[in-house]
């Protein structure tokens, strides 16, 4: 009798817990003019005060992240002025080129993102970058150049040992620690600390930076790991948001969309992100100055329709928050948590759709919003 009556407050409480969640869930137009009126209003709202809006994506192969975070890309530049745009790539080149080129290809090479750099173009909105990896043609090129020129300045000539061991790093990124001696290791970290020491690099806001970036870069490119990346991510998530913050602050009149995947820009510190931290890190260094939505296609390869029909039927699941599973959905997460403190530590199971390092997390406490995608589709490619 006790355990029939206890399931039945259970049930109930979860109920009314489900009708006051349904009331900031809202049903999204199609993909190519996806923000409804009031979603808009939802976002005017929570951006008002806001320097940085963050757009996660689940997977870079997803599309239709692609394009729904461009729809919103749209709404941010036309109504609230948002004319400069970060991606999580080569922080360095685009300091100086501010061009797709300059970006990963699954972002710059893609179909789905054709409309996307067509509209920045139109709208003279910025490209910049904010990972510390290295990896572009023009930081190939150009960074060991623009260094030797600062140095110049003060008489100072840049050692060719470290031209030639960066050249390295750059070609080969995370096989350089196949390619460079320890002992070539420790000289390019010696000589980046001395580097760093030096007056016209300290007083100079944009190289102190630059250089920062690039001492983790190496560390990260010859550090020992295995394929958890489990010691490269915390390396390079604090270095991303020392790259993005260091954007913002001395930017303070832009306003900056951050376009990047969802695991980098979650809230969230717990342990189950495994050191990817970067959007907790970027926050500590700048209080309410964010807004974090996060975008997943409920229906990508990986994915059944079995067992999309199952998971929206198990209350646990991030599924059955959902009305239907046929439309896309905005769900105001921060909104939701306001209301109903309980569900901070509430851990759904997303089946990996918002894809961060564990599929069973406190989904809701990990970004302001949620973006539901119905149907995916795989990013495809200029032939």
């Amino acid at each position: 009798m006790k355990k029939t009556l206890l399931l039945s407050i259970l049930f109930f409480s979860f109920q009314i817990i489900f009708s006051q969640i349904n009331k900031d869930i809202y049903e999204l137009n199609s993909i190519d003019n996806l923000l409804t009126e009031k979603v808009k209003k939802i976002i005017d709202t929570n951006i008002s005060k806001k320097q940085t809006v963050f757009l996660g994506e689940s997977v870079h192969y997803s599309g239709s992240d692609f394009l729904a975070k461009t729809e919103f890309i749209k709404y941010l530049v036309i109504e609230h002025n948002y004319k400069d745009i970060v991606f999580e790539s080569d922080f360095f080149a685009l300091l100086f080129e501010h061009d797709k080129r300059n970006l990963y290809t699954y972002w710059s090479k893609s179909n789905q993102c054709e409309e996307l750099f067509k509209f920045l173009k139109e709208n003279n909105v910025t490209i910049w970058g904010f990972d510390n990896k290295l990896y572009s043609r023009y930081s190939y090129l150009n960074f060991t150049r623009k260094l030797s020129e600062i140095l110049k300045e003060v008489g100072i000539e840049l050692e060719t040992e470290f031209t030639r061991l960066i050249k390295l790093i750059i070609k080969n990124q995370y096989n350089s620690r196949k390619e460079l001696s320890q002992k070539e290791v420790d000289y390019l970290k010696k000589y980046i600390i001395e580097l760093q020491a030096n007056e016209i690099i300290k007083s100079n806001k944009v190289w102190n930076q630059i250089l920062k970036s690039i001492e983790s870069a190496i560390k990260l490119y010859t550090i020992k790991d295995n394929n958890s990346d489990k010691n490269r991510i915390p390396i390079r998530d604090k270095q991303m948001a020392e790259n993005l913050d260091f954007l913002v602050k001395t930017n303070p009149s832009k306003k900056f969309i951050i376009w990047l995947a969802n695991g980098h820009m979650s809230k969230s510190n717990s342990e189950l992100m495994k050191g990817e931290t970067m959007g907790y890190q970027f926050r500590e260094l700048n209080p309410n100055n964010s807004y974090h939505i996060a975008f997943g296609s409920i229906r990508l390869t990986e994915r059944t329709e079995k067992n999309i029909t199952k998971a929206g039927k198990k209350r646990n699941n991030v599924l059955s928050l959902l009305p239907s599973l046929e439309s896309n959905y905005f769900l105001d997460s921060k909104k939701i948590l306001s209301k109903n403190i309980e569900l901070k530590n509430k851990i759904f199971n997303d089946m990996y759709i918002f894809n961060l390092p564990n599929n069973k997390t406190e989904l809701l406490n990990h970004f302001d919003a949620l973006v539901f995608i119905a149907f995916g589709e795989e990013v495809k490619y200029e032939k």
